[in-house]
């Protein structure tokens, strides 16, 4: 059944010499649990980027045993992450600046749900690598929260 939800995504990210970067993004999305146990969780955000808004789809795809997601983004950034416990995982980030070969190493993951699936919360902490170097220790939050029927 698919249901409409809200949904606020933090990113915190600590990156060497630099103050910590919160940013945090509000927006309507369709969360949906298929037949097989896998949650599907899409959404549209804006960012700021280099002086200018870029626009991204979110498409969030939850493991039928909730220990691993997999957000694929497009539109102006593209790209492929996939985050469970100690997993890398190597993706390629296309930006309208140009693309970057990246390594997502996941220390930890958790998907909570509560109060009867009216909400959820992932959870992700991991490190961005580029070239062999950590660019950012970072944590992203994802609250997915009812909103109304479909």
């Amino acid at each position: 059944m698919k249901k409409n939800v809200d949904v606020t995504v933090t990113g915190i990210h600590s990156r060497a010499g630099e103050p910590t970067e919160k940013i945090i993004t509000n927006s309507a999305g369709v969360f949906e649990e298929m037949e097989d146990g896998m949650c599907v969780l899409e959404y549209d955000e804006e960012q700021d980027a280099g002086g200018g808004t870029v626009k991204v789809h979110n498409k969030v795809s939850i493991a039928p045993d909730g220990k691993g997601m997999e957000i694929i983004r497009g539109g102006d950034i593209k790209s492929k992450l996939a985050f469970a416990d100690r997993l890398e995982y190597d993706t390629e980030y296309h930006t309208p600046y140009g693309s970057m070969q990246m390594k997502v190493r996941t220390n930890n993951f958790d998907f909570i749900r509560t109060r009867q699936d009216e909400e959820m919360k992932l959870m992700a902490e991991y490190a961005l690598e580029m070239g062999g170097e950590v660019l950012s220790d970072s944590m992203m939050v994802i609250e997915i929260k009812n909103s109304e029927a479909l």
